[in-house]
């Protein structure tokens, strides 16, 4: 029932159903947004990172000033020591293109060495290792990967282009070395449902949250179909029997590990001769959105617990979802608590997290920052 109040918050921003959706549907989605809210998913025992060893890092990028809303996802780069963060504020990106701004918000690709966020600092400057006049159509990232092998990163961005006085968002891939030097649009144009790309050496991953996209789109949510899944770039479909693919890594163990967010699960995916097919399903407390593999094997997920609530803060910017991250065993399917916020004061709607050195650190899609929890004691 929450996804599809969620899909009637999505459809009632997209012709040509507006007028019927706003007036069949949103009035009530509202009501059970927050009431379901109030119903989203519970957990047993304590998180192992208390509220209390935690805080709000604001990040100002230094060359326009403005506080960074939007860190979509991370990944960390042990040889440099360092998190990797890609954001933009994409409430403000698309209520600019709707007002067919002459100019639209960017975005940027961080760098932040982990030192830096275990000295207690509440607020870092820094500047986007991505050139924004480097990257066709502006620097909008959204799902991100590293390969520590090659030192590269990968990113979905999300490029606009101005067509009839009217903004079009076209997805690429982006692939740059280390430093963020832009030298390839490695796999081009994906399906306009990208969302997040994994690596494996010369092959890039790209996972895609709905088969069609605009109204389409909505209508297999409203139907329930599994219709979303992995790309291989280049290539085509590899795996689509996921409900909104979203987050998506390549595991210590060779497999992919694909969220799925409206099945509450992480898929864990083997080749099998060229496609790929569910060797395990992890249930989760919650939704999951990006995911992160630790040094140590273990998979990090982000979770919304109630997808009512993170739909009704994304499409109408109402209230503030809750956040929730959990440490996931690939091998056992053991999953660990590792932070939980029920009401938002501290954190909201975090989006993806990553565990190491002693330090849990999260990044929303809608919120200020990142969160930075210390605890020496919980990591594994």
């Amino acid at each position: 029932m929450a996804g599809r109040i969620l899909i009637a918050l999505k459809l009632s921003e997209r012709a040509p159903f507006r007028a019927k959706i706003d007036c069949r549907f949103l009035f009530g989605a509202l009501g059970a947004a927050f009431a379901l809210g109030a119903c989203a998913k519970k957990i047993d025992g304590e998180a192992l990172y208390a509220a209390d060893s935690c805080r709000q890092v604001t990040i100002v990028d230094q060359d326009t000033g403005e506080a960074v809303v939007g860190a979509e996802d991370l990944v960390f780069d042990a040889v440099a020591g360092r998190v990797i963060i890609s954001a933009y504020d994409r409430r403000l990106v698309e209520r600019e293109a709707r007002k067919r701004a002459h100019a639209l918000a960017q975005g940027g690709v961080y760098a932040v060495p982990i030192d830096e966020l275990k000295n207690g600092a509440t607020t870092l400057t820094l500047q986007s290792i991505v050139a924004r006049e480097s990257v066709a159509g502006g620097l909008r990232p959204h799902g991100i990967a590293f390969d520590e092998t090659r030192r590269e990163i990968a990113f979905v961005n999300r490029s606009y282009q101005q067509i009839n006085g009217k903004w079009r968002m076209t997805p690429r891939i982006e692939r740059t070395g280390a430093d963020g030097a832009v030298f390839i649009g490695d796999g081009g144009r994906p399906r306009c449902s990208a969302n997040d790309v994994a690596l494996d050496g010369d092959r890039t991953y790209v996972s895609f949250d709905h088969a069609a996209c605009g109204w389409r789109g909505g209508l297999e949510d409203i139907a329930n179909s599994r219709a979303s899944g992995v790309d291989l770039a280049g290539f085509g479909a590899v795996f689509d029997g996921a409900r909104h693919a979203n987050g998506l890594v390549r595991t210590n163990g060779a497999a992919l590990a694909l969220a799925a967010t409206r099945d509450s699960a992480v898929f864990v995916l083997q080749d099998e001769g060229g496609a790929y097919a569910v060797e395990k399903k992890i249930s989760l407390p919650g939704a999951p959105d990006n995911l992160t593999v630790s040094r140590n094997g273990s998979i990090v997920a982000a979770l919304y617990p109630s997808l009512a609530a993170i739909g009704a803060q994304r499409r109408l910017g109402l209230g503030r979802s809750a956040s929730r991250i959990v440490r996931i065993d690939p091998e056992t399917g053991e999953t660990t608590t590792l932070f939980d916020d029920p009401s938002a004061k501290l954190f909201s709607a975090a989006s993806a997290a990553i565990e190491e050195d002693g330090l849990l650190i999260a990044g929303s899609a809608l919120d200020r920052g990142v969160l930075v929890c210390s605890g020496s004691a919980a990591a594994p």
